[in-house]
């Protein structure tokens, strides 16, 4: 019986990346007009009986019967709906964080529909149900409702429960429902700026942070495979022929370099992760490959567009390691 409460109010997480809104998860009371319309449904009923008036006793039936019609047209525009979540979210500390939620409309129409966060608490929580949007579905269609996060800091944010809610048609009748998906969001630290410099590899095992390795045949070519980098197509190739390729020799210089924790030289933790990011955005912008080396994370040298999102993500997770986040949507 509690298992069940908590899984009916959105207090456990549910399972897997959808959630359909079946009978036992749909709850449904009278909206405030709603209960004025059966307040005065009850006076025209007693007012017939007392002065035994017909007209007051059927206004008083088209009243009832007009709440009956209500209460299930509002149900069923929830009923069989399906909530799915997409991928987690990226941004930078201080940027809107959003939460891109699909809902599914099988079978028939639906509209009136909202999804609100219930994370926040008093007074912004009754404004952000008040200023929801609603959206209209039409049979068989999808259509993604965003839910924006403010965010100050730097971090992971859990979207936690979702209250759907529906009015529609008349507005005399509320439906509702909660969905607790397991969905995080990635706040990246605001990069140190400007950018500073590099930082150069030292030791024997990193002589220098720049190796040249010019190829003995730059204009080796093979077909474009996708998820080749942009740097390596040969465009003259393209323009000519209208195929693409890919160069397979290495071409000019390959800048190197290896990212340290240590190597930041500053005892604040934050601070620490802002020029970790710039450092991360210069070597991408440069087409520098690099590795990275934080309490919780060793990275290898790539340079790749999937390393350098790794590396950000490892940065607003600390410190705790990426592969230990729960609620993570690929």
């Amino acid at each position: 019986m509690r298992l069940w409460w908590k899984q009916a109010f959105g207090h456990s997480v549910n399972e897997g990346d959808s959630l359909e809104l079946v009978q036992r998860r749909i709850y449904v009371l009278p909206s405030a007009r709603g209960w004025s319309v059966i307040v005065i449904a009850i006076v025209l009923l007693l007012v017939g009986v007392n002065y035994q008036l017909s007209l007051a006793y059927v206004v008083s039936f088209l009243l009832g019967g007009l709440l009956q019609v209500a209460l299930h047209a509002t149900y069923r525009n929830l009923r069989g709906a399906v909530i799915r979540v997409g991928k987690s979210p990226r941004v930078i500390a201080g940027e809107t964080l959003q939460f891109a939620i699909s809902v599914a409309s099988p079978e028939r129409a639906r509209e009136g529909i909202s999804i609100t966060r219930l994370a926040l608490t008093g007074r912004a929580q009754r404004a952000a149900l008040f200023n929801a949007p609603r959206i209209r579905l039409a049979a068989d269609a999808i259509r993604l409702y965003p839910i924006d996060v403010t965010t100050t800091k730097r971090g992971i944010v859990s979207l936690g429960r979702v209250l759907i809610e529906s009015r529609a048609p008349y507005g005399l009748i509320r439906a509702w429902s909660y969905a607790n998906f397991e969905w995080i969001g990635w706040v990246e630290p605001k990069p140190e700026m400007p950018y500073p410099e590099l930082p150069h590899a030292v030791g024997e095992d990193a002589k220098t942070t720049a190796k040249q390795d010019v190829a003995h045949d730059p204009d080796s070519l093979r077909e474009y495979v996708p998820g080749d980098s942009l740097k390596r197509v040969a465009w003259k190739h393209v323009a000519k022929s209208g195929e693409w390729y890919t160069r397979t020799g290495e071409i000019g210089q390959r800048g190197e370099v290896d990212l340290r924790w240590d190597a930041t030289q500053l005892s604040d933790t934050e601070a620490r992760l802002a020029r970790m990011a710039a450092w991360i955005d210069r070597a991408r912008n440069e087409g520098v490959a690099f590795s990275l080396t934080l309490p919780n994370a060793q990275l290898p040298l790539a340079d790749s567009a999937p390393h350098h999102d790794e590396a950000l993500m490892s940065l607003a997770a600390f410190p705790t390691p990426v592969g230990e986040v729960r609620g993570v949507r690929r």
